[in-house]
């Protein structure tokens, strides 16, 4: 009977699948697995399942990981940069200064110490308020940055 009411709705370009996927044709699924509806995934014990649209996130997963999110960190050096009174090249300058510093502190403990040391003095001659604003943000309390790194910047920092 179920079968005989099956029939005749799909007749009439009607199917009803009693709440499941109905697939007409032929579909090929690629190999991987088949959910009519959300698949629940699930990692055993320390594991981590992500879905969606994670753009711009920090994940993180394990034992004693230390994260740079460098974007946090400079963000306030660059935009007190923009917001300065300074010409438009020395703004440009100092930019480009705090990116190659931004990109030698993004490796953690494999940072050239000496190139650190170097560039955080010229910022600091350069343009003295931005230099300081960087120092302090690198060897701040709220900074997880490698122990080189925060060394560095208080060394430089402590220098007159």
């Amino acid at each position: 009977m179920a079968e005989k009411k099956a029939r005749s709705k799909k007749q009439n370009n009607q199917v009803s699948t009693e709440g499941g996927a109905y697939l007409g044709g032929n579909v090929q699924t690629g190999g991987g697995d088949f959910v009519g509806r959300d698949k629940i995934i699930s990692g055993g014990e320390r594991s981590l399942a992500v879905s969606g649209d994670i753009s711009g996130s920090t994940l993180v997963t394990g034992d004693g990981n230390v994260v740079v999110n460098t974007r946090t960190l400079f963000a306030p050096v660059y935009r007190a940069i923009q917001r300065s009174s300074r010409p438009a090249q020395e703004k440009t300058d100092l930019a480009a200064e705090v990116k190659d510093l931004e990109t030698e502190v993004q490796k953690g403990a494999a940072a050239d110490e000496g190139f650190l040391a170097r560039r955080l003095r010229t910022l600091k001659r350069m343009a003295p308020d931005i230099g300081e604003l960087l120092l302090s943000a690198l060897s701040g309390p709220g900074a997880v940055v490698s122990t080189l790194v925060k060394k560095v910047a208080e060394r430089v920092k402590s220098e007159r």
